[in-house]
């Protein structure tokens, strides 16, 4: 944010290496006139004006690059008009070999009458100019980061733009409601025009209805992009890390006779069903005087308070007393209880833990055999209504959860001022926090350090 957004800028935006080509972007008010210094081509880029006919833009024209008079590379150029552009600015991509040795003596030909773009910027100047709100920035982020088809699909969905018009119809009804609050305030002390107080509650209670909505929504949008963090915890020597290694059908984790042979977690990720797993193999826990052991024992019970799921592994050897003990340091509403080595147990054992809500499992794999089926249908269930939730606008950070909250925090004091008739004043102030806090989730209202925390994800050349 310190460089001039005035500035012409370019940058290579696509990835080091051989490849057919490479894409270098330019923006901002001398672009055409750069262009006419280093590109030969059929466009007269000295004449390009706004009158020009719009046929000229979003084609593909041959153009050779040039460093002064010496030719750098034959390749392809496209124009893009301001303010039909990505960045809201005339534009330019140009097309080299994808060959990082040409490419840096083409950009460096640039660079002699522009500057390099810094991380982000070509996206941040989008947001600038209006061409996308900051949840779309932020989706253009995630969608750089995906690494499943459920985070890709979230990310299009927020690029979209869900979640920006489920913001944004919140925002319209409070707006509507300071209007109201503001316009009394306006009036002398005689003249207040009277509330319909049961009608403005009513309003109220349903703008908390939707941003409550939001917020019991958010850990599903949130574990889209970051992944579903899960840990395998319980006593030594039950067989969590050969579940762990039949997750990632690998031979990541050690497996031995002897208890406490993981002394520290191990995380490995995958996909499953189209989300990103974080899957954590935890130390046994135990009471124990050796002393490494003893700092992962500490270890995992602190990854554990911070999981999205926790699989309680245990098998028929430990007794109800000690599951019980075990179940009592974990977290209820998201643990998971498993039996491992069921492909062991008699039918009338396996019944008698399913009644106690345990998932049967086994380690056991083959090609007819899936002994985790049961246990990934049942993580799966928790979350059902993703899809559908992501469809009508989910939060996908914590910025933005953050920002939610404070509005929630700000509605109930009004709603609160309202019941004790604390003043119109403290109401519609109330009412303006919560405004402005929804407008610093789409960048109505933002600063500095937020956009320099949200662009810096970015690599130089988006």
């Amino acid at each position: 944010m310190n460089q001039s957004m005035s500035d012409t800028i370019a940058a290579i935006s696509t990835a080091k290496g051989k490849s057919a080509l490479s894409v270098i972007r330019i923006s901002g008010p001398k672009t055409f006139e750069l262009l006419a210094k280093i590109v030969k081509s059929k466009i007269n880029f000295e004449k390009l004006q706004l009158k020009e006919s719009k046929k000229v833009f979003r084609k593909m024209y041959k153009a050779n690059f040039y460093d002064e008079n010496r030719l750098i590379d034959e390749g392809m150029i496209c124009l893009f008009k301001a303010p039909s552009s990505f960045t809201g600015e005339d534009m330019a991509e140009l097309y080299c070999h994808g060959n990082d040795f040409i490419v840096s003596q083409v950009l460096e030909s640039i660079l002699r009458y522009c500057r390099l773009a810094t991380k982000g910027e070509f996206t941040l100047r989008a947001f600038l100019n209006r061409k996308i709100d900051l949840t779309q920035a932020e989706a253009i982020a995630n969608l750089l980061s995906a690494q499943t088809k459920k985070a890709q699909k979230a990310a299009l969905l927020q690029l979209e733009g869900r979640l920006k018009t489920n913001i944004s119809s919140i925002l319209s009804d409070i707006t509507k409601l300071r209007v109201i609050f503001e316009l009394a305030i306006d009036f002398v002390e005689d003249e207040v025009p009277e509330f319909d107080i049961e009608n403005l509650l009513k309003d109220i209670d349903d703008i908390i209805f939707r941003l409550q909505s939001l917020i019991n929504t958010a850990h599903d949008g949130i574990v889209v992009q970051n992944g579903i963090k899960i840990c395998l915890a319980g006593a030594p020597n039950v067989g969590k890390s050969s579940i762990f290694n039949a997750f990632l059908q690998t031979e990541r984790a050690i497996v031995t006779p002897i208890p406490g042979t993981t002394r520290d977690y191990i995380e490995e990720a995958f996909a499953l069903s189209g989300y990103l797993i974080r899957l954590f193999d935890t130390a046994g826990i135990r009471d124990s005087q050796d002393t490494v052991e003893k700092i992962g024992i500490e270890r995992s019970l602190s990854l554990i308070q911070t999981a999205d799921i926790v699989f309680y592994v245990t098998t028929n050897e430990i007794s109800e007393d000690i599951n019980n003990e075990f179940l009592a340091l974990l977290p209820p509403s998201k643990t998971i209880k498993v039996i491992n080595k069921a492909d062991l147990l008699t039918y009338e054992q396996q019944e008698n833990f399913v009644k106690q809500a345990y998932v049967l499992c086994s380690a056991v794999q083959g090609k007819e055999v899936d002994g985790l089926k049961n246990l990934k249908e049942k993580l799966l269930a928790n979350f059902n209504n993703i899809d559908d939730e992501l469809e009508n606008g989910v939060i996908t950070n914590s910025r933005q959860l953050s920002c939610v909250k404070n509005c929630l925090d700000s509605v109930l004091k009004a709603k609160e001022g309202l019941l004790n008739e604390n003043g119109i004043d403290f109401v519609a102030f109330d009412i303006q926090q919560a405004s402005n806090a929804l407008e610093n989730i789409i960048g109505r209202i933002s600063n500095d350090d937020i956009l320099n925390k949200i662009f810096d994800n970015f690599c130089i050349g988006k």
